[in-house]
């Protein structure tokens, strides 16, 4: 239950760095959604070789799954605080916030 949690923080926390960065002029630097788009890579890669780690027994899959979700926060308020003062529209802000809402949730940050 714990590793479907942390993949769904996954897929939110990559799905909140590609929406900040966005097309056009948005008030956020391009170096930061350059930034932003390699943590999201790097997460996604990491996700897979945990996974594949978990499987063959390597690592244990509570404490995989726990170091994920930090890793997935962590993107998720980085790509936060980067679009907080950007010109994005309202509901995007919204959508991220609320995504933002779930992963801290989802590791106990109530």
């Amino acid at each position: 239950m714990i590793i479907r949690t942390s993949l769904a923080g996954l897929v939110i926390a990559a799905a909140f760095a590609l929406t900040a960065c966005g097309d056009g002029p948005t008030g956020v630097s391009n170096s930061e959604q350059e930034n932003l788009q390699k943590q999201s890579t790097e997460l996604q890669e990491k996700a897979k070789q945990t996974a594949e780690d978990v499987k063959a027994g390597k690592v244990d899959a509570e404490d995989a799954a726990k170091e994920l979700q930090d890793d997935a926060t962590k993107l998720a308020n980085d790509s936060m605080e980067a679009v907080k003062d950007a010109d994005i529209p309202d509901d995007a802000k919204k959508a991220l916030e609320d995504a933002q809402k779930q992963l801290e949730e989802a590791n106990g940050d109530k």
